[in-house]
């Protein structure tokens, strides 16, 4: 009988939660299986993201890579706009890859938080995964985690800051980028 996958996200407010991801994407990879990792909201500049990329059977995909607190040039409803054509050409992204052991969905509870998908949208997102592959595992990170994705995820853990320099100390190469 093959394994149920599991739901799991990183949360909070405190650092670590792309890097958890990350892990959890370097171990199935260690383990010959395959993973979608995508991200939302942020560009490539990371080692991380930089190591990720050169792992086999590993597809690392960015979407969205602006975001209208950290870009000037946007504007919310033409945001919102893009936002939507990019979640449509991740779904589509998706549709196409045939099996996948760990499917990251990084930041994307952001996305959630902010209102630009509900939380309908991302629990019969998860459940059309669940139907094509109940053994495929989901990993969902980001700031702003709701009751209802809460009761659908296995594993539910709370990244706290406890204490962090910034804006003191910008991001260091090696360290947080």
């Amino acid at each position: 009988m093959a394994e149920k996958g599991l739901v799991i996200v990183f949360t909070g407010d405190g650092k670590g939660k792309t890097s958890a991801a990350i892990g959890a994407s370097v171990r199935m990879a260690g383990w010959r299986k395959s993973v979608l990792y995508c991200t939302f909201f942020k560009k490539s500049s990371s080692g991380e993201f930089r190591a990720l990329k050169k792992i086999n059977r590993c597809s690392v995909n960015m979407f969205c890579c602006e975001y209208p607190s950290f870009s000037k040039s946007l504007k919310d409803e033409e945001f919102k706009r893009h936002f939507r054509s990019e979640w449509d050409r991740f779904l589509k992204k998706f549709i196409s890859i045939k099996k996948c052991d760990l499917l990251v969905l990084d930041e994307i509870l952001i996305a959630v938080r902010d209102k630009l998908l509900t939380n309908h949208e991302i629990i019969s997102f998860i459940n059309e995964v669940k139907r094509r592959n109940a053994e495929t595992n989901i990993i969902m990170t980001g700031r702003g985690i709701t009751r209802a994705i809460i009761k659908v995820a296995d594993i539910v853990t709370d990244m706290r800051c406890v204490k962090h320099p910034y804006p003191k100390i910008s991001a260091k190469k090696g360290v947080d980028l």
